[in-house]
């Protein structure tokens, strides 16, 4: 089966102009097997993502827009990679052309190798670069607080009131740190 993987990093952005490039290059390609997430790229604990991984099966293929809307740490996502090749899934990066070559087609082994080298050094430095751009935005988005903290202008998150707080916390939040309720009993019951 054929695949896709759409991820913006917020709600407000707009997932469509990957859906189609996705739908533009595999014809066969159904709307429905296209997973979406809303998230950031920084792991894969995605609830979407994780739901794809579990479907695919050795000889199906994934098709995603750009290798920074897959991750952008680049361990990770070589790990990611690696699994999948590993478990037979044919993963097209539609940023990286050689990736979408099919190398069963080249009847030399030093060719197949060759581009087989040039896929996994692209795949490294795109990942490198998309890691690094994520370090740029917190960086930026660091300066951007500071700046606004210095002039007065920052306001940061909204106080929680009681007001806020949903009729059950007092009591939830009570089994919790007595221990007779987890962390995540915890954020479920409220």
């Amino acid at each position: 089966m054929i695949f896709g993987y759409v991820r913006v990093s917020t709600k407000e952005e707009n997932q469509e102009r990957q859906i189609k490039a996705l739908l533009d290059y595999e014809k066969n390609l159904e709307e429905d097997n296209i997973y979406t997430d809303k998230q950031s790229g920084k792991d894969f604990n995605r609830k979407n993502y994780l739901g794809l991984k579990e479907k695919l099966r050795k000889g199906d293929t994934l098709i995603i827009k750009e290798l920074d809307r897959f991750g952008r740490n680049k361990s990770m996502v070589l790990d990611e990679l690696n699994y999948y090749k590993a478990l037979g899934v044919r993963v097209k990066v539609l940023d990286v052309p050689t990736i979408l070559m099919d190398l069963d087609s080249f009847g030399n082994e030093v060719a197949k190798a060759m581009i087989d080298m040039i896929n996994n050094l692209l795949i490294e430095v795109l990942s490198t670069i998309s890691e690094q751009e994520r370090i740029k935005i917190k960086q930026r988005q660091a300066e951007g607080i500071a700046i606004a903290k210095r002039e007065g202008k920052y306001k940061g998150r909204k106080a929680v009131t009681e007001k806020d707080l949903p009729k059950n916390f007092s009591k939830v939040y009570k089994q919790w740190k007595n221990k007779s309720i987890n962390g995540t009993q915890f954020a479920q019951l409220l």
